[in-house]
């Protein structure tokens, strides 16, 4: 879930408010606010004297397993020393039913970063963060359920066959040709590694040195190509800002690594068109529709560019 600023009068639910007076009494449950929205979970910050809370509370039955492997997810990488919030735990009701998980509220600025000097010193610290997530054994997250998958052969090949057809003839074409270039690029994959798989500038919190001071929303435990982390950052930085990255990564690079990254960035799009057709979701798919449209139209004008 994304730290927004999403402040309402909404109050916590019953159950939870006893719950997390038991658990954390210390807490001034009253004075609880909503600081976010996600598909899966609301968020409300917790005041305490030692240090605030952040409550993440499930949207609807099948999040609290979602919630459950975040939670534990982000316990395994606390004790491996990499920058996630502090003290993650899950609660439970009486019954033993997840009700949420809660963790230390963190200060820190969104990495919305500009100006050559702020920027070098981010892409330095995500370098840093992401040689450890992915130098992490997967293994040690077997209690998370993780899920493991190779993107070309497991999402995206299944995915382009089955909804190209529902796209228009330069789209569709577009599409097929992204595909048929990122199974060239994923011939021979690095090992595949635990990634966090959304990072953007909502989930990294800077401290007033601009270091990250911690990583947010590991959305579900993965096992896949490290170079879907790098795509994310071309999809909310830029290339160049990747690409930096990518020079002080310490983790096993080969030559079409960012070839991959940028099929994947390509293809955002396409994973949101998967899920508006699968949920009926129309103005999901009505964007996603849009956003591979255009990048099919920006691919033909500079491929025009090169050729004039």
């Amino acid at each position: 879930m994304s730290r927004m600023q999403d402040h309402t009068d909404e109050p916590l639910p019953l159950d939870l408010v006893h719950m997390l007076r038991e658990a954390t009494p210390d807490a001034d449950v009253a004075r609880a606010v909503v600081v976010g929205h996600g598909f899966d979970a609301v968020a409300w910050r917790v005041p305490a004297p030692d240090g605030d809370w952040l409550v993440r509370v499930p949207r609807h039955p099948e999040a609290r397993a979602v919630i459950e492997s975040q939670q534990r997810f982000a316990a395994i990488l606390e004790r491996a020393g990499l920058p996630v919030p502090r003290e993650s735990a899950l609660l439970r009701g009486a019954g033993g039913e997840i009700l949420g998980g809660r963790y230390r509220y963190v200060e820190g600025e969104l990495a919305q970063v500009s100006g050559r000097r702020d920027r070098a010193r981010l892409a330095a610290s995500v370098a840093r963060f992401l040689t450890a997530l992915h130098a992490l054994d997967p293994a040690s997250a077997a209690s998370c359920g993780p899920r493991r998958y190779e993107p070309s052969r497991d999402v995206f090949a299944p995915m382009i066959a089955q909804h190209a057809g529902l796209l228009a003839p330069a789209t569709r074409t577009w599409l097929i040709e992204i595909g048929r270039r990122l199974e060239r690029a994923s011939l021979a994959l690095p090992p595949l590694v635990l990634v966090h798989a959304d990072l953007k500038p909502e989930h990294l919190l800077l401290n007033p040195e601009g270091d990250i001071a911690a990583v947010l929303d590991f959305d579900g435990v993965q096992v896949t190509d490290p170079a879907l982390d790098f795509a994310r950052l071309i999809q909310h930085w830029d290339h160049a800002f990747a690409s930096d990255v990518l020079h002080q990564y310490g983790g096993p690079v080969d030559a079409d690594f960012m070839v991959r990254a940028q099929c994947y960035r390509d293809l955002d799009a396409l994973q949101v068109f998967d899920t508006a057709v699968n949920r009926g979701l129309p103005e999901w798919l009505a964007w996603a529709r849009r956003h591979l449209a255009a990048r099919a139209a920006a691919a033909t004008r500079r491929a025009a560019a090169i050729t004039a």
